[in-house]
């Protein structure tokens, strides 16, 4: 079966409307998302430390589980503060470009 020449138009139509739709679309940085996941960190830090409280008041003391409290702390102490410096930097930086854009 043959396509008739409004077929053929036709389609080509859509086609084009299809690529007039496509839009360019901004990417958007997690930056609310990850000031959250900082505070959450801090909860954890919170949690350790509470742990640590209990472990030091048991008799007799597990001194394996304190290390290990205490080296989980430590990581989320460098994670928390990777977190809040590179997210103030970014903030920071944005302020300063906006400052720029509107003089």
């Amino acid at each position: 079966m043959r396509s008739a020449p409004n077929d053929i138009a036709f389609a080509s139509f859509q086609f084009d409307c299809v690529s007039i739709k496509a839009k360019k679309t901004k990417a958007v940085l997690p930056i609310g998302r990850t000031a959250r996941i900082a505070s959450q960190i801090e909860a954890m830090r919170e949690d350790c430390c509470k742990a640590a409280g209990i472990i030091t008041g048991q008799n007799p003391l597990d001194e394996a589980e304190l290390e290990e409290c205490a080296r989980l702390d430590d990581a989320l102490a460098k994670a928390h503060a990777l977190l809040r410096s590179t997210l103030a930097s970014i903030i920071m930086s944005r302020l300063r470009r906006r400052s720029r854009n509107e003089n």
